[in-house]
């Protein structure tokens, strides 16, 4: 081919290029490569497993074919998987014909990083000879279809961690299932109504409850409500060990997170020197002046602790409180708002018989009686593995559940509930639906001389170990924070009772 087509030839392959899109451009490619050489064949490949190549397009006797696959073994585009570039005399059959062919011409198409992810290569009906025109556009056509084929990868590995990402945020929202936020009592539509008002406010929010009440449900719940939906929903567990790396990682989380929203779980179990860096790797609000490119961030937190009383005991800067308690949402236990039982009940066992593949047609209304009168230190987590147990251990359409399987009540304390219970059946309900009886208030129960003496049991016989898998609070099925609290209201200290 005549040196002076070289201006020719690039700018029919540039005109083509401009044209194609898609799918189309690499057929466009192989069909400039196989005139290019007067190739009877050609082909664009790309790396498959098991040592075999896929093409991405085929020209055949001057016209396209069909996409198909190969094994490298045995062919000389072997070599060219190696990272060799080949034009040599060639008495082998092509890949997919199986008449012989003259010479074979074949490029590497490389990533970034050398490897190579796939090829072109042509079987020419003469010598293995090229001038200098072909292999300038030979190179430019390799340039561009390597360039292409890194954009395929891309693409595909967004689409794969687009899927994933779904996938995840499917089973995330399985776990925090935020139609789960059930009920009937005036405090449950408190907390509906406060959630509404701020989801699309984008101001920062302190929901406050002891553990187990639904505080991340909440705050997952606000992120689904609010614009931010599509965006990512980033936890950090400030009561976890690793709290310290993820604080020093929060600018990088930030990033991620733009345009989403940060969830800081159980803010307040974080020490005032992690305070000072969380406070200050917090991004802007949306009151203060975000410099260009910064990120926008709304935050979330939760805490099982009196902040307020932190504060004062200057446990918890003061600072930090009010940057985080724009918009508090306070969560009751679930003993002042028994009304909710009911709901919360049927709702998970319609979500558990999926899953466990039970078909449950009614809730045994003595156990739901029942319900109303423990004291449910676990909260809706307590109440929620009491469902998925009995649900487990017992079969028949209709649920019940006794008080033998309380997630965290000791045997004792599990006696003393059934035997105050059964004082006046009817008494209680009814202050319990009117008023609330308080059973943390063990002092105006019956409940405060066995509590305090099992207590106190676990406590010696775990040497005051409150906290580990050793701890008093595991043994006792509470949280540490709970445990902790049960003690300053039964007046325990290991100052008073040490034998």
């Amino acid at each position: 081919m005549p040196e002076a087509n070289a201006g020719e030839q690039l700018e029919s392959l540039a005109a083509s290029l401009a044209r194609a899109r898609g799918e189309d451009f690499f057929p466009v490619l192989v069909q400039h490569l196989a005139r290019l050489l007067d190739a009877r064949e050609a082909l664009i490949g790309e790396a498959a497993s098991g040592r075999r190549t896929r093409t991405l397009a085929a020209w055949r006797d001057g016209a396209p074919v069909a996409n198909y696959e190969y094994a490298l073994e045995g062919t000389p585009c072997a070599e060219v998987y190696a990272g060799k570039t080949l034009l040599i005399e060639n008495r082998r059959e092509s890949a997919a014909s199986s008449a012989p062919r003259g010479a074979y011409f074949g490029i590497p198409l490389a990533a970034k990083d050398g490897a190579v992810l796939g090829h072109l290569c042509a079987w020419l009906n003469g010598p293995a000879q090229m001038d200098a025109v072909q292999r300038a556009v030979c190179l430019v056509i390799a340039d561009r279809a390597a360039a292409e084929l890194r954009l395929v990868h891309v693409k595909r590995e967004r689409a794969m961690l687009r899927a994933q990402r779904q996938r995840l945020r499917a089973e995330i929202d399985a776990v925090h299932d935020v139609d789960a936020f059930v009920g009937v009592s005036a405090a449950h539509a408190r907390i509906a109504e406060e959630m509404r008002r701020v989801a699309p406010a984008g101001a920062a929010v302190l929901i406050s409850g002891e553990p187990g009440t639904g505080k991340e449900l909440v705050a997952r719940a606000i992120h689904r409500w609010s614009p931010r939906a599509a965006r990512p929903f980033t936890k950090v567990d400030c009561a976890a060990l690793g709290a310290e790396d993820e604080i020093a990682m929060l600018p990088q989380i930030c990033g991620f997170t733009n345009g989403g929203t940060l969830f800081l779980d159980e803010v307040g179990a974080l020490p005032p020197e992690l305070q000072v860096r969380l406070l200050a790797a917090l991004p802007a609000t949306q009151d203060e002046r975000r410099e260009p490119g910064s990120t926008d961030v709304r935050v979330i937190a939760s805490t099982n602790r009196d902040l307020r009383k932190a504060m004062q005991q200057r446990t918890f800067r003061e600072d930090l409180y009010f940057r985080l308690n724009v918009f508090p949402i306070e969560i009751p236990p679930l003993r002042t708002r028994v009304e909710d039982i009911t709901p919360i009940v049927h709702y998970l066992a319609r979500r558990l018989s999926l899953r466990l593949g039970r078909q449950i047609e009614a809730i045994d209304p003595n156990s739901l009686a029942e319900l109303a009168r423990h004291s449910w230190p676990g909260n809706m987590r307590e109440l929620a593995t009491l469902v998925e147990r009995s649900m487990v251990t017992q079969g028949g359409s209709v649920l019940k559940m006794s008080a033998d399987l309380f997630a965290t009540a000791s045997p004792a304390e599990r006696a003393a509930l059934i035997a105050a219970a059964a004082v006046d059946t009817a008494t209680t309900t009814r202050t319990t639906l009117a008023g609330f009886v308080d059973f943390d208030d063990t002092l105006n129960t019956g409940l405060h001389a066995v509590q305090r003496e099992h207590i106190l049991r676990v406590l010696n016989a775990t040497h005051w170990v409150i906290e580990g898998n050793s701890g008093a609070a595991l043994k006792l099925g509470m949280k540490p924070a709970t445990l902790r609290h049960r003690m300053k209201k039964l007046g325990i200290s290991r100052a008073q009772n040490q034998h």
